[in-house]
């Protein structure tokens, strides 16, 4: 036939996009607030890290020091390896980068292999680890922070019901 389509070529259907929870939207907001402060003209990987790891008390900040680095020490590398920007645009809405959309997308990998309900600030931590694009992979990875490790650290930290946000610290995150 003339118009038959090969059904190879047809992608699977995506799976619908799962919400955030409200520590990952403050994670956000928080990296559209650094992206404004650094002059950026899109809000990139790092500044979701170092908006997630502003609040010293929250899952992404714990799970790190369970590892023996202090969130402190990581911003200060973010910071100094980050790329100055002053050129950039002073508008209330910054689009996402790339590096920062492979993040969620992976970060909402994370939470369907997890179970989750919903995406939280310890999946978007491990999102952008893992992203191959930006400046956070590299950093993290010179720190010889592996993916598995955090996921461990995380799960750990959770465990340890120190509340105070995070993936799998409010309703609706239990597995489904």
């Amino acid at each position: 036939m003339l118009f038959k389509r090969n059904k190879l070529n047809i992608p699977p259907p995506r799976p619908p996009d799962l919400p955030f929870d409200d520590d990952a939207r403050d994670a956000l907001g928080g990296a559209t607030a650094q992206a404004q402060r650094g002059h950026a003209s899109a809000i990139h990987a790092e500044h979701l890290l170092l908006a997630l790891l502003e609040n010293a008390a929250g899952l992404p900040a714990r799970a790190l020091a369970r590892l023996g680095f202090p969130p402190a020490e990581i911003v200060q590398r973010v910071e100094r390896a980050a790329p100055t920007r002053p050129w950039g645009l002073h508008t209330p809405v910054l689009p996402y980068a790339d590096d920062t959309k492979g993040s969620i997308e992976f970060a909402m990998r994370e939470a369907r292999i997890a179970g989750l309900r919903v995406v939280g600030a310890g999946e978007l931590l491990l999102g952008v680890l893992q992203s191959p694009q930006g400046l956070p992979r590299r950093v993290l990875a010179h720190l010889e922070i592996t993916p598995e490790a955090l996921r461990a650290a995380i799960r750990e930290e959770l465990r340890a019901g120190l509340g105070g946000g995070g993936a799998g610290s409010s309703g609706g995150t239990e597995p489904a």
